[in-house]
């Protein structure tokens, strides 16, 4: 199969066979200027220059593909569009056989979040034990669990980091082949891409100091001045819409990167830009998936074993329809 190479702005989006791009062409992944070349050809064109590109066709349900009939026909899969109905059937779909193995894979994401908190809250309760009896404890005792805290905290952070990336594409796996495997949640660690994840975080926890300081900095130093709550209330408020807005734009970096294998701030460009096209419909999905999970607590947190895979599941439809899935049947 001829692959092409496609790049938008000078960024290299992948390698794709002209189906895919005939397909992404219509459905709005694949922008006409992008840029296009495969093996022989002596420079790089506009995807809108290909004209021998075959017909785009739609994605069912369940993966089977149809040519669309004069670029009219419908469908609720196509990538580049978020459809909650669709979303919600493929989640379903994929977890009814996957059940079980899916809820499992639930129980170690929460059984290893859990226990890499348990060492720092030891080593917080030896300096908290000695604080409440009013001694200073030896240096020994201070240094030692000092330095355990810090070493424990570096490697907390280093796989909630990693460990969210994997547990998402478990399920995307699980709804591109409909069988999931446990080992996936652990991909992260092993596609070499970790640090790529620690990055990414360590670039939105900086940007966030950051746009903190720049909006709120200004709105507490008038309340100090003018003894009024008002301007760091304003300052707040002020800070909400650019985070809210760039909290859902961000939503799918890390899995970009294990998924796309591509580098921190590609994925930051990447997820930001394609998620701005259907903002809203992807803030409404999460505030829904959201919902759910509340539900799944408020049911005895029990439910939320269920609870959670669905809308795991639900975002990693939505993520194939926004993004796209060259690894989708027939692409």
């Amino acid at each position: 199969m001829v692959l092409f190479q496609v790049n938008r702005g000078g960024r290299t989006l992948g390698q794709f066979s002209a189906q895919a791009i005939s397909d992404g062409l219509s459905a709005g992944t694949f922008l006409t200027d992008d840029l296009g070349w495969k093996e022989g050809m002596d420079s790089w064109q506009p995807l809108s220059t290909f004209a021998d590109l075959p017909p785009p066709r739609v994605l069912l349900a369940g993966g089977a593909t149809t040519p669309a009939l004069g670029g009219l026909a419908r469908d609720f899969q196509t990538p580049g569009k978020v459809h909650y109905g669709e979303c919600f059937r493929m989640a379903w779909a994929c977890f009814q056989p996957n059940w079980g193995i899916a809820i499992l894979g639930t129980i170690i994401f929460f059984a290893i979040s859990g226990v890499i908190q348990i060492p720092m809250q030891i080593a917080q309760s030896v300096i908290q034990y000695y604080a409440k009896q009013g001694n200073v404890p030896p240096v020994w005792v201070l240094a030692t669990a000092g330095l355990g805290f810090l070493v424990l905290w570096l490697i907390s952070i280093v796989i909630s980091s990693i460990l969210p990336a994997g547990f998402m594409y478990f399920f995307i796996e699980a709804l591109r082949t409909k069988q999931a495997k446990l080992g996936d949640i652990f991909i992260g660690f092993r596609k070499n891409n970790w640090v790529q994840l620690l990055l990414a975080i360590l670039i939105w926890t900086v940007g966030f100091v950051v746009l903190a300081a720049v909006l709120l900095g200004p709105g507490i130093y008038l309340s100090v001045t003018t003894k009024s709550e008002w301007p760091a209330i304003a300052a707040g408020v002020l800070l909400a819409f650019p985070l809210v807005y760039l909290s859902i734009g961000m939503s799918f970096v890390l899995i970009l990167i294990v998924d796309r294998n591509i580098g921190c701030w590609e994925a930051f460009v990447t997820s930001i830009s394609t998620v701005h096209r259907q903002w809203f419909r992807v803030f409404g999905l999460l505030i829904l998936v959201g919902l759910m999970m509340m539900a799944g607590v408020l049911a005895c947190c029990i439910g939320l074993l269920a609870a959670m895979p669905m809308g795991y599941l639900v975002l990693g439809q939505s993520y194939r329809q926004l993004f796209g899935d060259p690894r989708a049947p027939g692409l």
